[in-house]
């Protein structure tokens, strides 16, 4: 017991070590904030492009307004649900995972359990079909295509 005590505190130390050097470094910035907002965020204006990658007026006006509200001590959440508040759901690049909206984020997932399930029950069957014995007919047939 003795000789693993070292060994489990090593590792303990090491999977900590692990943790931490993993957990990724966060900006807290308030350009990077104002970024990373805009970046989840679309243009008003243009189509397909977030407001961090638009150079339009409109995505201009949004992260001046992101900026403002986070000087004001608004959180990140606090200043999406505003935008989504004011220029509707569709301004969020990643659309909220509750109510009507969830089930953008629910009916892909379960068509492909059920697709995975019906070729899983397909294959199932296929093979208890082929997993049959021949009938004596059967083997009458094959051996008169063999002479032939």
């Amino acid at each position: 017991m003795r000789r693993w005590l070292p060994l489990a505190l090593l590792g303990g130390l090491l999977l900590a070590a692990l943790a931490v050097a993993a957990r990724p470094e966060v900006d807290r910035s308030e350009e990077a904030r104002v970024e990373r907002i805009a970046r989840e965020v679309r243009c008003p204006t243009c189509r397909g492009l977030s407001a961090a990658d638009s150079d339009a007026e409109a995505a201009t006006a949004v992260k001046v307004f992101i900026r403002d509200r986070l000087r004001q001590g608004a959180s990140d959440a606090q200043v999406k649900a505003e935008l989504a508040d004011r220029f509707g759901t569709s301004i969020l690049l990643r659309p909220p995972a509750s109510g009507l909206s969830g089930l953008v984020w629910a009916v892909p997932v379960g068509a492909f359990v059920l697709a995975a399930a019906g070729l899983g029950f397909a294959f199932w069957r296929w093979r208890a079909r082929g997993l049959r014995r021949a009938t004596d007919d059967d083997v009458v047939l094959v051996e008169r295509a063999r002479r032939a």
